[in-house]
């Protein structure tokens, strides 16, 4: 592991410990569950977080803003600049936490180009912050939720809790089946290895996937119709013991991203940044 990859690493680690102490604080709000109105969603295709009815307590999104900013604060000058300038966009109040969380969510691009203009940033690092937000309410909200509903009949390719296409997959051990991961709640559900999961093509003439000789366990799925990309890890090829980190793995492949951007394939899924 070279000295970027370890960085990353160690920035990763520091990211999910502020996280996992995010989401014990926030158990003490009480999810509502509606079991019949959760039943009847999935019935209809729809994910079972209704975002319009969400509400995130600001104190809560305010602490874990602060612990955010000191971690990303140790790691290169840049992201201590990057970080002063979240600090006074919130101070100032150009910067609303719980509307960054939801509109990067969205993928509402104009609203995060308008923002990083005025906060002289990069789109990428409001995407960032944003996901790092709302990533601990959605995790908890999935824990919640999945064990109290029949999914396993779940076939889009979108997440059955919060709507998200996929931004990493699986190929499990056991029976070769394809597991996809959301990157914003952390579910996953399995889907058809030979179909797309963002436009539902299965013309396998138009499906087609990718890998390199450094490491034939990672696979790049590429579908011609819609001009996206899934990184997938062949897991029977996995070296023994090895963690199957599914947030760990979408940032220690980035280089497959960039094999797959240069060809014009696209994701949608949240850049690290460090």
């Amino acid at each position: 592991m070279n000295t970027e990859e370890t960085v990353l690493e160690d920035l990763y680690q520091e990211l999910d410990k502020i996280k996992t102490k995010a989401k014990q604080e926030y158990k003490d709000v009480n999810i509502k569950i509606n079991l019949a109105e959760l039943e009847k969603r999935i019935a209809q295709s729809q994910h079972l977080i209704d975002l319009k009815n969400l509400k995130i307590d600001n104190k809560w999104l305010e602490r874990l803003f602060k612990n955010y900013l000191l971690i990303l604060e140790k790691y290169k000058k840049e992201n201590g600049e990057i970080a002063k300038k979240l600090d006074q966009g919130f101070k100032q109040q150009i910067l609303d936490l719980e509307t960054l969380a939801k509109k990067v969510f969205h993928f509402d691009s104009v609203y995060l180009e308008t923002l990083a203009k005025k906060m002289n940033l990069k789109i990428e690092d409001l995407a960032f912050l944003g996901l790092q937000l709302i990533n601990p309410v959605f995790e908890l909200y999935a824990e919640k939720l999945i064990g109290k509903i029949e999914t396993d009949k779940w076939s889009k390719g979108y997440c059955p809790v919060c709507g998200s296409p996929p931004v990493m997959a699986y190929l499990r051990k056991d029976d070769g089946k394809r597991i996809l991961w959301c990157q914003f709640c952390g579910t996953k559900w399995s889907f058809l290895r030979l179909k797309c999961p963002f436009c539902s093509n299965e013309d396998q003439k138009t499906l087609k996937y990718f890998f390199t000789e450094e490491n034939n366990s990672y696979r790049v799925y590429l579908c011609e119709k819609c001009k996206k990309y899934i990184k997938t890890i062949d897991q029977r090829k996995m070296k023994k013991g090895e963690n199957l980190d599914l947030g760990w793995k979408n940032i220690e492949t980035l280089a497959l991203d960039f094999l797959a951007q240069k060809e014009g394939y696209s994701s949608q899924k949240i850049v690290f940044s460090v």
